[in-house]
């Protein structure tokens, strides 16, 4: 990321300080600070994503249970009441009165199904599928948050630790700045060298107060993604950023890993297998189902008088019962034809998207592993950058108090142990988050970091 420096400031300082203006870190306020386990411990149970993604899972429970109940016999009851005038006589010999009277009417209808050629049990089977999809995704998302709630961590470990590096900075050039302004009365340095320190002081102090802003960002990111609210007290336990301890294993390890593990294939296998059983269920449709169909009529009007023959029609008083047994036939095969059509195109879908992703991870455990191993190849010279840059500041610093070193130096070796400093930070976060990214690729912790699942 290529940042504009300030044209007042030393562009080897000003380079590695712009770089701190998009990391973020904390600010302690919570009396026990969070270890990075306790921090994802927690957020797998209150993540907003994870809480989203059970969510998805309860309802495809109540999929399922709505496909059983298609085994189930279908009840209605319909209820008719109000008011009719009276009757008496029969069917030959009958006439109507004035008289006004309550009338109900009910009908109970039950069907039973009893064989559908396979329909019911493959959307049950398809319902089965959908739920283990849902939960495979769940694990996805659980990968995600894990890996999103260690790089924040990571990430405000390593803004604390550039605070207090350019708080070294600040403090180191402000004692230089002294000694100048002293030396200045005496004409022992000259003006411009005062100068020099003066912007280098400024430089670093507005850099200090961009990052405490750029600081609260990253932790209220975090919080976030851990499910607390925004006033919560909340700080983390690590002060100094130390690399993770990763043994790298053989690539080939690591993608056997992930080919067994990674959730993303688990959830698109059970997409295929619920895609087949609705392509099942499609077809049954060419077939008739049978059922048992039973009901119950009756209807009751007190002012009308009842008829006893059973070949007259009487709406307003009888009852009626019985079983039967009945075939229901889907007779459009060219709708049917059409969706069977449609159900195996999904299928040939998922099984080009479950190809797909099979390579595609093996492409992303590769890429993640090369990033462990380049940061970790990294990590030695930066850390001999790092010390070598400090021994020249701190000499350079020494021989400026005993007089016999140049304002120049000071500000050159600030500046450069400054970047030195800052770059072996950001490639120990840098291999952090590489690690984190490969653990994501396997689905499995590839460093020794432990934590209740």
């Amino acid at each position: 990321m290529k940042l504009a420096r300030p044209p007042h400031y030393h562009p080897a300082t000003g380079a590695v300080l712009g770089l701190l203006l998009w990391l973020g870190g904390g600010t302690a306020l919570a009396a026990q600070p969070w270890t990075l386990a306790q921090c994802l411990e927690y957020a797998l149970e209150h993540n907003p994503q994870m809480r989203e993604a059970l969510a998805e899972v309860r309802i495809a429970e109540t999929q399922l249970a709505q496909a059983k109940a298609g085994r189930l016999p279908q009840v209605s009851f319909t209820s008719l009441n109000g008011i009719v005038n009276g009757a008496e006589g029969d069917a030959v010999n009958g006439r109507t009165t004035d008289e006004l009277g309550p009338f109900t009417k009910g009908d109970l209808d039950v069907v039973q199904p009893l064989y559908t050629f396979g329909r019911l049990r493959q959307e049950i089977l398809a319902a089965l599928k959908g739920i283990e999809a849902r939960r495979a995704a769940t694990e996805q998302t659980r990968e995600a948050v894990i890996a999103q709630v260690k790089e924040l961590y990571y990430t405000l470990v390593f803004s604390r630790q550039v605070q207090e590096l350019l708080r070294e900075v600040q403090e180191n050039f402000t004692k230089a700045l002294e000694v100048a302004e002293e030396r200045l009365e005496e004409g022992k340095v000259t003006q411009q060298d005062v100068l020099k320190l003066r912007i280098g002081l400024a430089g670093v102090s507005k850099e200090v107060f961009a990052l405490q802003r750029a600081v609260a960002v990253t932790r209220g990111a975090l919080m976030q993604q851990l499910g607390l609210p925004p006033a919560a007290p909340f700080d983390i336990a690590d002060t100094r950023l130390e690399p993770v301890e990763l043994k790298l294993q053989p690539l080939e390890v690591y993608v056997q890993q992930a080919q067994q593990r990674r959730p993303e294939l688990r959830q698109l296998q059970a997409g295929l297998e619920a895609r087949q059983a609705r392509l099942q269920a499609a077809q049954s449709a060419y077939y008739p189902s049978f059922f048992l169909a039973g009901g119950l009529r009756y209807a009751v009007a007190p002012n009308r008088e009842d008829q006893e023959s059973p070949f007259a029609r009487d709406d307003f008083n009888f009852f009626r019962a019985g079983v039967a047994l009945g075939l229901r036939w889907q007779l459009d095969f060219w709708q049917t034809h059409a969706k069977v059509a449609q159900r195996q195109a999904e299928v040939a879908k998922a099984e080009l998207q479950q190809q797909h992703a099979l390579r595609g991870i093996v492409l992303d455990v590769e890429r993640r592993y090369l990033e462990v191993q380049e940061n970790q190849q990294k990590l030695a010279a930066a850390e001999t950058a790092r010390r070598a840059a400090r021994a020249l500041m701190v000499t350079s610093l020494a021989n400026f108090s005993l007089g016999v070193g140049e304002a120049k130096d000071v500000f050159d070796s600030l500046g450069l142990y400054t970047r030195m400093a800052a770059e072996y930070y950001q490639t120990v976060r840098d291999l952090n988050i590489a690690a984190a990214r490969l653990s994501q690729a396997t689905g499995q912790e590839v460093t020794t970091l432990t934590y209740r699942p």
